[in-house]
C-alpha cells in the first residue's frame, strides 16, 4: 500500500526520543516513546501523520487515553466541546441551550430562585391559586423543584384556607415533589411573619389525584409545640376529658366516670348534682347537695364529726372491751327506737310510743346531779323540787313538821291554895309547901315550863286542846 494513500497509513518504527515529530511530512502511523518533549506532556501514544491536498496533518493520541490532539499552527490543540458537540466542562452548564428541558430529562431537582414574589401583594390566597402560581413558575416540570419568597411583606401572599394556620409567604421556602395531578407541597416558614401567618412552621399539602382528599397539615417542632387539644391531652391548666377515666387502668364503669387502680372502683355521675360511689361495680354510696349517703358502714380510725363551727364528734379510743352500737329501729308497736347496745346487751333507749309519747329507760343506774321531770326536779342531795310541794320539799317538811321539842322557861306561881290549873301548854316541874303536903297558899309555889315545839325555825309555844 502506498504512503501517499489517504485511505490507509502505515505504522511505522517507534521514533527517537530526540526526534521533533512536528516536523515529520511523511504520511504514516509513529509510535512515540515516553519522554519526546516535542508531544503533548511527553507522553507515550501514536502519532499520525496524513496529507491533505494543502499540507501534512499531524495528531497525536496518547496512551490509554480517547483525546486526539491537532498540531495547528505551532501548536497543540485538543478538540473543543463545539468540535464534538459537547458541553464545556469550564462552562460549569452555562453552555446548555435549554437548562429546564435539562434538568428535566436528566431528573435533576430545580433551585428556581433564591427571593421571588410569590402572588405580587400580601392579599390572601386560597390553595388553589397557589398551586396555579406554582404550575405558572414550571414547579409541576421537574421531580423535585423549590424556590424561597422574597424578604418582603408587600410582595408574597398568605395562603388563609389551609385548616392549620395562615402561611406567609414571605421569606418561606417552598418545596414542591410530584406532578400536577400527584403533587407534594412543603412550605417553611421564617422565624418572623406576617398577616396571622404561622412563624417558625413547616406546612404540607398533600393531594395524590381522583379519589383523594387533599388538605394541609401542619408539623409540630420545637417552636410551634402542640397544644393539648391539639393531641386531645388534657392541659396542667385544667380542662375537660370526654368520656370515662381511668388512672393506672381500664374503665369499665362508663359513662361519665373515673376510676382508680381498679377498672369499676371510683365515682360516676348520674343526673344532675348527684355523684355515685363505686366499689367493685356496687353502688356502695352517693353524694349530692343533701349530704352523703352510704349504703354499707362507714368505718373511720378517726373521729366522725358533724357541724362546721361547733361540731358534734363520734370517737373510739379503742381501748373498749366490748363493741358499742348506736341503732335506729322500730315496728308497729314501737315506731321509733333509739338504742344503745354493746356486745353483752343494751344499755338504754328513747322510745316514741304508737300515741306519740316518748318513753326514756336505762337498763342499769342512773347517776346524775339532777334529775328533772317537767317541773319536778331531783337533786343529787335527795331534795325534790314540784308543784305538790309549792317548792322544795325540804321547804314543806321544814314548814310543816315539828323538828325539835323544848321546855321554855322556868315559871313560878305563889301562894297556891290547894287546886291549881296551869295555863295550856304548860308542864309542873317542882313544888314549894311550907312543911305540909298540901297546898295551903301563903309559902306554897309551883314550878312550871311552857311546852314549845320548832316549826320552820320558829319555837311554837304548845296550846291545849
Amino acid at each position: 500500500m502506498s504512503e501517499n494513500n489517504y485511505g490507509a497509513l502505515m505504522l511505522k518504527s517507534a521514533l527517537d526520543i530526540s526526534v521533533d515529530v512536528t516536523k515529520i511530512t511523511s504520511p504514516g502511523i509513529y509510535p512515540i516513546i515516553h519522554g519526546n518533549a516535542s508531544v503533548p506532556d511527553a507522553s507515550s501514544g501514536l502519532l499520525k501523520v496524513s496529507l491533505t491536498p494543502s499540507k501534512p496533518q499531524i495528531t497525536f493520541q496518547k496512551e490509554n487515553s480517547s483525546v486526539v490532539y491537532s498540531f495547528v499552527n505551532g501548536n497543540w490543540e485538543k478538540p473543543t466541546a463545539t468540535d464534538v458537540d459537547a458541553l464545556a466542562k469550564s462552562q460549569n452548564g452555562s453552555d446548555i441551550p435549554d437548562k429546564k428541558q435539562f434538568a428535566r430529562n436528566i431528573g435533576a431537582a430545580v433551585a428556581f430562585s433564591g427571593g421571588i414574589a410569590i402572588g405580587g401583594d400580601a392579599n390572601p390566597w386560597t390553595t388553589a391559586e397557589f398551586i396555579v402560581w406554582l404550575e405558572s413558575q414550571g414547579a409541576f416540570n421537574h421531580p423535585y423543584w423549590m424556590c424561597k419568597g422574597s424578604w418582603s411583606y408587600a410582595e408574597n401572599k398568605v395562603i388563609t384556607d389551609t385548616g392549620c394556620g395562615n402561611i406567609c409567604l414571605a421569606g418561606a421556602v417552598i418545596e414542591v415533589m410530584g406532578v400536577r395531578g400527584a403533587m407534594t407541597i412543603r412550605v417553611t416558614t421564617p422565624t418572623t411573619t406576617l398577616g396571622g401567618g404561622v412563624a417558625s412552621a413547616q406546612f404540607t399539602y398533600i393531594d395524590n389525584g381522583e379519589g383523594y382528599s387533599p388538605g394541609w397539615r401542619r408539623d409540630f417542632n420545637t417552636i410551634n409545640k402542640p397544644t393539648a387539644g391539639d393531641v386531645g391531652a388534657l392541659p396542667i391548666t385544667g380542662g375537660r376529658i370526654n368520656g370515662a377515666l381511668g388512672i393506672g387502668t381500664d374503665n369499665a364503669l362508663g359513662g361519665n366516670s373515673i376510676v382508680f387502680g381498679d377498672d369499676d372502683t371510683g365515682f360516676k355521675w348520674h343526673s344532675d348534682g348527684v355523684l355515685g360511689i363505686y366499689a367493685n361495680n356496687a353502688l356502695v354510696g352517693y353524694i349530692d347537695n343533701s349530704g352523703l349517703h352510704m349504703s354499707v358502714d362507714v368505718l373511720t380510725n378517726g373521729a366522725v364529726r358533724a357541724g362546721d363551727g361547733k361540731k358534734l364528734s363520734l370517737t373510739s379510743n379503742n381501748n373498749s372491751t366490748m363493741t358499742a352500737t348506736f341503732n335506729l329501729w322500730g315496728d308497729a308497736n314501737r315506731p321509733t327506737v333509739i338504742e344503745l347496745d354493746d356486745d353483752q346487751g343494751w344499755h338504754l333507749y328513747s322510745q316514741r310510743n304508737p300515741d306519740g309519747s316518748i318513753v326514756f329507760t336505762v337498763n342499769g343506774d342512773i347517776t346524775a346531779n339532777t334529775l328533772r321531770a317537767g317541773e319536778a326536779i331531783y337533786q343529787n342531795n335527795g331534795d325534790i323540787f314540784g308543784s305538790a310541794w309549792g317548792g322544795w320539799l325540804s321547804n314543806w317538811i321544814n314548814n310543816n313538821f315539828v323538828r325539835a321539842v323544848r321546855l321554855g322557861p322556868q315559871a313560878i306561881s305563889g301562894g297556891l291554895w290547894r287546886d291549881y290549873q296551869l295555863g295550856g301548854g304548860n308542864v309542873v316541874t317542882g313544888f314549894h309547901t311550907d312543911g305540909s303536903w298540901e297546898m295551903e297558899g301563903d309559902d306554897d309555889k309551883v314550878y312550871y315550863r311552857p311546852v314549845q315545839f320548832l316549826v320552820g325555825g320558829t319555837w311554837i309555844t304548845a296550846s291545849s286542846v
